[in-house]
């Protein structure tokens, strides 16, 4: 196919793209250089679509970010870029641009794009600004080409995915700029096609003792003595949450690894803070964390449960919760879901199951508004890319496959059945 032998000579121009992106770091928290690679990426886009820069106003980011904000600074700026081609139907395309930071551990240089055994390293390589590089270059071959796109594009390019709760993408959904038939989310791995996730949400326990010297103890109340009772408790719940699954399959690498076959619902303690002194009796402890629920699950009933548990413990406490985002899931038969699979499984060589994930994604946040079908797959590997880590890496191979799958899913109509 012609498009397909242009993208592969494209590799000089794709390797190009995403060391270009690299080196703009979009670290989050602050949220730095977000409005540099907005317009870089339109500048860019210009050539092929309609682009227009999105920034959050300051009163909606500040209201709906509840987490880390004191963290954040700088204008939360976002691409939008549409295409129309008098289509029937439009997809959307999305991914974020946004970064986690980095630590001293690296062997690489984090943002130069270092290309070692074929390989590219370098932060968000894998997640997720590959994928970026690989929509521009299957454009800019169709366009070299004259090749129309079979459906209306609708590219959302967005920031602060990495910190939530309250993402570009949020923004967009709840502004109406995601409007279309389908929805491919190209931050994802290629291991898989990803059609669900876990809804999550945080929770805070704070305990309440009375402080006084350690020498008389027993005159005061050691909050973290009996924040023991609370943990016992929510350990309880634990092990019953997580006996159950859902029937989203689990991803193939954490399968094999894990042994797990099915998404799982997880209740999780990850903070826990008290004291202030080793000869001061803590007058309070506080413990955080988060429970994980699967598509099968109710929010309410989720809180309920932990209501319940909390109820059972004869200490002084009070705590809250705060929603997330909420699980996903499309139908496996849905066309959509399909065409992905088909298209995927034929660029890699080999069928990609359709899972779920054990996060929680953004992406959730806006299909629940716009209801759309919504595949995720990408450039990374879930094992080997090391996202969030130390020396993050994409394989070259896996870019120019990316971007070869596009070329197929943008380009081939729907009555075209593609091989086996």
């Amino acid at each position: 196919m012609e498009l397909l032998d242009a993208i592969e000579s494209k590799r000089d121009y794709a390797v190009h793209k995403l060391r270009e992106l690299v080196q703009i770091p979009t670290v989050v928290p602050p949220g730095e250089n977000y409005l540099k690679i907005v317009k870089f990426l339109g500048k860019e886009l210009g050539s092929f679509c309609d682009v227009e820069e999105v920034v959050m106003p300051e009163g909606i980011f500040r209201e709906k970010q509840r987490r880390g904000r004191e963290t954040l600074r700088g204008e939360r700026a976002n691409l939008r870029a549409t295409m129309d081609t008098a289509a029937d139907e439009t997809v959307v395309l999305y991914t974020h641009l946004d970064v986690v930071p980095v630590d001293t551990t690296w062997s690489y240089p984090p943002f130069e794009g270092v290309i070692e055994n074929e390989k590219m390293y370098g932060r968000g390589v894998s997640d997720s600004k590959a994928a970026v590089a690989a929509l521009l270059t299957t454009l800019n071959c169709m366009d070299e080409l004259g090749i129309e796109p079979a459906y209306n594009l609708n590219i959302a390019l967005t920031t602060d995915e990495e910190v939530g709760p309250y993402s570009g993408l949020c923004y967009f959904a709840d502004e109406g700029l995601l409007a279309g038939d389908y929805f491919l989310c190209m931050d994802g791995s290629s291991d898989d096609i990803c059609i669900g996730s876990n809804g999550v949400i945080s929770w805070k326990v704070r305990i309440h003792g009375k402080s006084c010297h350690s020498g008389r103890s027993f005159l005061g109340v050691n909050a973290i003595e009996k924040a023991k009772e609370v943990m016992d408790e929510l350990m309880k719940l634990k092990k019953e949450v997580e006996k159950r699954e859902s029937s989203l399959a689990m991803s193939t690498p954490i399968r094999e690894i894990s042994g797990f076959e099915h998404v799982k619902p997880v209740l999780n303690l990850c903070m826990i803070k008290g004291g202030i002194k080793n000869n001061i009796v803590p007058g309070e402890c506080i413990l955080e964390g988060d429970r994980r629920f699967i598509p099968e699950e109710k929010l309410e009933d989720v809180v309920k449960e932990l209501e319940e548990s909390l109820a059972k413990i004869k200490v002084d406490f009070e705590w809250s919760w705060r929603f997330g985002y909420p699980p996903m899931l499309t139908d496996r038969e849905h066309p959509w879901v399909k065409r992905v699979q088909k298209i995927a499984s034929q660029v890699k060589g080999k069928k990609r199951e359709l899972v779920g994930t054990q996060g929680s994604l953004d992406v959730a946040y806006a299909v629940q508004r716009t209801k759309q079908p919504v595949a995720c797959f990408g450039v990374g590997r879930v094992l080997e890319s090391n996202a969030h880590g130390s020396n993050e890496n994409i394989r070259i191979r896996d870019l120019m496959d990316y971007a070869k799958f596009l070329g197929l899913l943008l380009t081939v109509n729907k009555t075209f059945y593609l091989e086996e």
